[in-house]
């Protein structure tokens, strides 16, 4: 006798079969005797997938004489997905259940399933007591930890082949795979359109006849599976519209916010004032005195190109520099020519490189995700405390980022997910090849600016994203060979010239100056080191770290949505940026400046979001508010602490000193009144903007030239200039230190660098010189020089300047010479 609320629901049982001709009578007649007790209205759908056994013809003969059971079938084998999704749409029942039709389930206690029917969408059996080996259940357990952590699926055994389905449920699951992820794809469908899902355990037999498809061999292709649904479908789902191919150099709509944008004039403006605020603050204010070391050496490199007419083998103290290539000293030599040798022509390389990133950030932030967002992902990486830092001080990172940016943003282009080739089998798109040779372009020159370094940025985050994403176009191996061939025409003449000046050159700068360098030969650093270099650089975007990284990791259906496959590119993109230098055990807190572009784009995309109007107050509340008014608050609170350093360092306290304090003071008091208004996130993020602006004005064209006055030799405003330079003979070497701005000021090649104080060269040059002056190292004591120098030698000091001391050396035994200082300052002694 059956219920009579049972008997309303009939019920379709899916039975998927591949070469299972041993065990698919006895699977039907279960089923039959099954549902036969459940309802009179019932079908069995045996779903033959391609079997090359008599499966098929088993069933069409028990078809034949139980008008319960029909057939699909398939030629050939298309997959477990295809075969659920075949049945699926032949089922017509109220109720819909897929189970193997190997007989490891007991179909009898399928009762229970449709009684939970009556209050769930989806019922799924988990297996009690699996009758599978020890290593099966081991790898059971495995995968589906990380389906509930990867996919949320919210199941304990989401591959269990028993689950029942209401009809309108199972119409519109739209299953894609056709491989192992069809279960946890469709629970994950499930959540997202609102369904309620339980578990009810059920019995496990072992397999006693047929051939089981799974083996340890599947292992990589189910976790290569699952690593690219839970990237396409979990952590970036977001579907742009699709774009046009046959013109790389226009700019495309992507969605509906920047069709929006195109029509105002408004962001495009606001873009173009936010670049000529940034040229002014980049731009002015360049002619302070270079700061040791990496100012002076990188300016002093390209004065000795133009000095010895060869600019194939960079030179420092007129010695060989193996470190780097020569791309920023020939702009910065070049800068020379046009401009003259000096402070400002040398910064206007930087300068302008961090302004053309500005740019490119804001262009490509644009194309991608939209003008707001462009303009947005401007002002987070303009306002960057380490990239207004460096936006102004001469150095190759800011080059190198410039072009590997570049280089990265034009690959993105070329390999963008295109949404309409999500129904295509990955790869067959056309890659866009002349953003890919755009991209080769850029590689090639950022060779020229640090090496090698530009490939390893390069090559990961690209090959990792068009692996994951479901891209309308995958780069081919001769892909890869094009853009390679393409750098090397780039960059390969000039190893090869500097080769045949130095035989040693290669080996020098490969072996010693790269890989030496990453296993720590130089500045060796922790692990943890560019952690706190970050959140420090972030600044103040940094204070969004917590909730971002909600954002990222966040489930939930509008939060997901929130994020499109670009910004998994960018992900991709910083955090190989981060963990590379990071591995490497050479480490400074300028290397991260190439990650600094992705990041801003990155948070500008999620300003964006929580500064959109919401209908929802609550919704990114600490982002909106709480993390804006502690970034002004901390930047308040710098400034002044920076104001009281100035003071207590230098002894002075001038006007300008005490209005930057006065303005620092009342900002912070100002910021700190609406902290409890729940409805003003534009104002508070406008004002930590305003602060942070105020902030790098301060820090950059009045407290880092005041600290460059203060500390340069030769540069403006020292008191050792004109003393020391009253004669062009008058014989100077620097020790144990580079003093690269001896050179550069006084416009000299006779200058010799010894690298250590026990040099013996160092006795020999004043030996000769009779007097000479001797620039070394603070570090050193002036005993330590004493014991290096000639008995006859006397050693008197002048100064203290910066890193270095300053010191007259004579030699009696020589004809005497005119002093520099008086006799009563001598701090030598004859020897």
């Amino acid at each position: 006798m059956h219920d009579n609320d049972q008997n309303q629901k009939s019920i379709s049982l899916i039975l998927p079969a591949w070469n299972e001709a041993e065990v698919i009578a006895t699977a039907v007649a279960e089923a039959d005797a099954a549902l036969s007790q459940l309802t009179v209205d019932y079908e069995i759908i045996v779903v033959d997938d391609g079997s090359t056994d008599d499966t098929g013809s088993i069933v069409r003969k028990l078809a034949m004489a139980n008008d319960h059971v029909r057939l699909v079938e398939h030629s050939p084998n298309q997959g477990y997905g295809a075969a659920i999704r075949s049945g699926f749409a032949s089922a017509d029942s109220d109720l819909v259940v897929f189970t193997d039709a190997d007989c490891q389930f007991d179909l009898t206690e399928l009762d229970r399933f449709v009684l939970l029917s009556n209050r769930y969408d989806i019922v799924c059996g988990y297996r009690i007591d699996r009758k599978d080996t020890p290593l099966r259940c081991l790898y059971s357990k495995v995968y589906n930890l990380l389906v509930r952590l990867t996919l949320g699926t919210g199941v304990r055994d989401v591959d269990c082949a028993l689950k029942l389905f209401h009809r309108d449920v199972a119409k519109r699951i739209q299953i894609a795979g056709n491989g192992f992820l069809v279960s946890s794809e469709m629970l994950v469908q499930a959540r997202r359109i609102g369904c309620s899902v339980c578990e009810v355990g059920v019995s496990h037999r072992p397999r006693m006849l047929g051939e089981s498809t799974v083996s340890v061999q599947h292992i990589p292709k189910v976790l290569t599976s699952l690593t690219r649904y839970w990237w396409n479908e979990i952590q970036f789902p977001a579907v742009v519209a699709p774009r046009p191919v046959d013109n790389w150099v226009k700019s495309v709509a992507i969605s509906a916010d920047e069709a929006e944008d195109r029509k105002s004039w408004r962001l495009p403006m606001l873009q173009i004032g936010l670049l000529l605020i940034a040229a002014v603050f980049m731009l002015t204010n360049l002619s302070y005195p270079l700061i040791d070391r990496d100012e002076t050496r990188y300016a002093e490199i390209p004065r000795e190109m133009i000095a010895t007419g060869n600019w194939i083998l960079p030179q420092l103290n007129f010695h060989t520099y193996y470190d780097k290539p020569p791309l920023v000293y020939w702009l910065c030599a070049i800068s020379f020519k046009l401009f003259g040798i000096s402070e400002a022509s040398a910064r206007l390389v930087p300068s302008l490189a961090a302004l053309a990133t500005l740019a490119c950030t804001m262009f490509f932030g644009s194309r991608i995700f939209g003008r707001r967002v462009g303009l947005f992902a401007g002002v987070v990486l303009f306002l960057s405390v380490g990239f207004a830092f460096t936006s102004r001080y001469l150095l190759l990172d800011g080059v190198l980022t410039l072009f590997v940016s570049l280089s990265l943003f034009t690959a993105y282009e070329a390999i963008r997910v295109n949404p309409s080739s999500r129904s295509v089998p990955s790869g067959r798109g056309k890659l866009v090849l002349g953003w890919w040779i755009a991209s080769s372009v850029f590689i090639g020159l950022a060779l020229l600016t640090k090496g090698p370094i530009a490939i390893a940025l390069w090559l990961p985050p690209v090959f990792a994203f068009a692996w994951l994403s479901e891209a309308d176009a995958k780069p081919r191996w001769w892909h890869y060979g094009l853009l390679g061939a393409v750098a090397a025409m780039i960059a390969m003449p000039w190893f090869i010239l500097a080769h045949q000046q130095d035989p040693t050159f290669l080996c020098q700068f490969f072996y010693k100056h790269h890989f030496a360098r990453f296993a720590g030969e130089f500045h060796p650093k922790p692990i943890w080191f560019f952690v706190p270099v970050l959140l420090i650089a972030g600044h103040p975007w940094s204070f969004l770290t917590i909730p971002y990284a909600k954002f990222l990791v966040g489930r939930g259906e509008t939060t997901r949505a929130r994020r499109p496959p670009a910004l998994g590119f960018m992900l991709l993109y910083s955090l190989w940026c981060f963990a590379f230098f990071s591995i490497s055990a050479c480490k400074l807190p300028t290397y991260l400046l190439p990650a600094a572009p992705p990041l801003a784009l990155m948070l500008g995309h999620y300003l964006n979001e929580i500064l959109q109007d919401s209908g929802n107050p609550t919704e990114f509340f600490f982002a909106r508010l709480w993390s804006a008014r502690t970034a002004t608050a901390t930047t308040c609170v710098a400034g002044v602490s920076f104001v009281l350093f100035v003071v207590v360092w230098t002894g002075d306290s001038n006007f300008a000193l005490f209005g930057w304090a006065t303005i620092w003071a009342m900002w912070l008091m100002v910021s700190l009144l609406p902290m409890a208004d729940r409805h003003q996130a534009k104002i508070a993020w406008a004002s930590s903007t305003g602060a942070a602006f105020l902030f790098t004005v301060m820090v950059m064209h009045q407290m880092v030239p005041a600290y460059s006055r203060s500390q340069t030799l030769f540069g403006e405003t020292s008191p050792l200039g004109d003393q020391l330079a009253v004669a062009k003979s008058l014989p100077i070497a620097t020790i144990d230190h580079e003093f690269s701005e001896v050179p550069f000021y006084l416009e000299r090649r006779d200058i010799p660098n010894f690298l250590n104080v026990n040099d013996t060269g160092v006795a020999d040059f004043v030996s000769q010189a009779g007097m000479s002056i001797l620039i070394v190292d603070d570090l050193i004591g002036p005993n330590d020089l004493a014991d290096q120098l000639p008995k006859t030698a006397k050693l008197t000091k002048i100064g203290h300047r910066g890193s270095a001391l300053i010191y007259q050396a004579t030699n009696t035994a020589s004809p005497p010479q005119m002093a520099l200082v008086p006799d009563g300052q001598a701090q030598g002694a004859q020897r």
